[in-house]
This record gives structure tokens, C-alpha cells and sequence, in this order.
């Protein structure tokens, strides 16, 4: 695909260019191009399709969410005003305030350093509700509650303390959880709905695509939903023939 060989190429020019880039990108996400060559987001195609880091990725999307209500910052982005980082930091928090607002804030954060705009923005950022550190043999899991949730929590675990710490509490629920899904003995069934689909045949249907999406060249294991091939208004069934599985970007995209 041209675009797609374009932004390539730019990807190893990118400060000076960060706006083309922007605008490229714009197109792709506008005309959803990047579903056509098996990417489930505009995300999974920065990572997987261009190269970027997670990070990296994430920055771009930011500073293009925010260029669509505030074309100038592909500009100050080409001059040096403002950085990749230090919109992306912003983006968190100011994604859900009015343009002006947003425009005042990222003006406060020109030609500061990444550490000094995360100063300036640390009071306007939102709550970590929980945060990952990964070590070669585990992962660190931070979680934040409010206090009725915490209480929640505490009122489970006592009522459980004869069986459970805390760590195997939280795995016993994710355990429980995840049983759910291994029920794949599904029975045909008699319903006339072609829209209905029984949890063990999804489950089936899941398993089956290997949580996965099932889209050509696509790798998403997260938004997934059960597709009918041929589709219900044109006659299709619930049957496991006629139905696959596809991540929530690709279903939209088919139309």
C-alpha cells in the first residue's frame, strides 16, 4: 500500500518531519487503511507495522488525537516547541477538557523539558488506578482504591482468611474467571434468534481462533468478538460454520 511504504520512509526522518508524519497518519486513521493490511488499531499499526516502541506509539497517537482540535501543534512539533513526550504526557490530562483549555495547558509546557512539564502537569494528572513493573521472574502489580472499594476488599478477604491471603484470593478470582471460558461443550441450539449465541459455543469459538483475531495477519487478543461470516440480513446463522472471531476494530471495519 503507498501510504503505507510513505510512512516508512518517513519513520526515519521523523524530527523533521513530524508533522508530515502527523498528517499521514491522520489519513490512515481517518480511512481506517491500517485494518486492510491486518492491524486491529492505529496503535498496533505504529508498533507492529512502522517499528515503534509501545511508548513511542503511544506519543504519536497522543500528539494526533490532540492535533485534530489543535492542527498548530504539528508545527511547534517541527520546530522544536513542543516534543513528542511532553504532548503525550499531557494528553492524559487533558484529553476530556475544552480546546481552550487544552491549548492554554500545552502553552504552559513549550520549550520545557520533559521533567518540567511533568511538574507543571502532576496536579491535573488523573489517578493510577494500577501500575505494572515487570522483573525477570515476576511482575509487581500497584493497585489504588478508594476507601469503600478497599473495605470491599478487607470484608471478602476475612470472610475468605481460612483459605486465602490476599495474593491467592486474587488468583483464586482470576481462576474463577477464567473457568468460564473452558466450557466449550456446546449443544445446537433451537433458538430462532440468529443473533443468539450460547456462552459455551462462544467459548468454543474462542478457543478454537485461540483468542485471537482471526483477520488476516492480525495478532489482537483483546476486544474480541464473535463475527457472522455471512451476515445475519443476508440470511446467516449462528451455527460454528458461520460464525468467527474478530478483535472489535476488524468487526467494525467489515461493515
Amino acid at each position: 500500500m503507498k501510504i503505507h511504504n510513505e510512512l516508512l520512509a518517513l519513520r526515519e526522518k521523523e524530527k523533521q518531519l513530524s508533522s508530515l508524519i502527523l498528517e499521514k497518519l491522520q489519513i490512515m486513521e481517518e480511512q481506517r487503511l491500517y485494518l486492510k493490511l491486518g492491524y486491529s488499531s492505529l496503535f498496533d499499526y505504529l508498533v507492529r507495522g512502522l517499528g515503534y516502541s509501545e511508548t513511542m506509539a503511544y506519543q504519536r497517537q497522543s500528539c494526533l488525537r490532540l492535533s485534530f482540535e489543535l492542527p498548530e501543534i504539528k508545527e511547534k512539533l517541527d520546530i522544536g516547541t513542543l516534543t513528542h513526550s511532553n504532548i503525550s504526557l499531557a494528553y492524559k490530562a487533558i484529553k476530556n477538557q475544552p480546546v481552550n483549555k487544552k491549548r492554554e495547558i500545552l502553552e504552559t509546557i513549550e520549550n520545557k523539558t520533559f521533567r518540567e512539564a511533568k511538574k507543571i502537569l502532576a496536579p491535573m494528572a488523573p489517578p493510577i488506578k494500577v501500575k505494572q513493573q515487570f522483573f525477570q521472574n515476576k511482575v509487581l502489580l500497584k493497585m489504588e482504591l478508594t476507601h469503600e472499594e478497599h473495605k470491599k476488599l478487607h470484608q471478602l478477604k476475612s470472610l475468605k482468611f481460612h483459605k486465602h491471603n490476599l495474593e491467592s484470593l486474587f488468583m483464586n478470582l482470576v481462576d474463577q474467571e477464567l473457568k468460564k471460558y473452558t466450557k466449550t461443550d456446546y449443544k445446537i441450539s433451537k433458538s430462532k434468534n440468529p443473533r443468539y449465541i450460547s456462552v459455551k459455543l462462544r467459548n468454543n469459538i474462542l478457543k478454537k481462533a485461540k483468542y485471537q483475531c482471526q483477520h488476516k495477519g492480525c495478532e489482537e487478543t483483546h476486544y474480541l468478538q464473535i463475527d457472522h461470516i455471512k451476515p445475519v440480513r443476508h440470511g446467516g446463522k449462528a451455527n460454528p460454520n458461520n460464525l468467527q472471531v474478530l478483535c472489535s476494530g476488524h468487526n467494525r471495519g467489515k461493515g
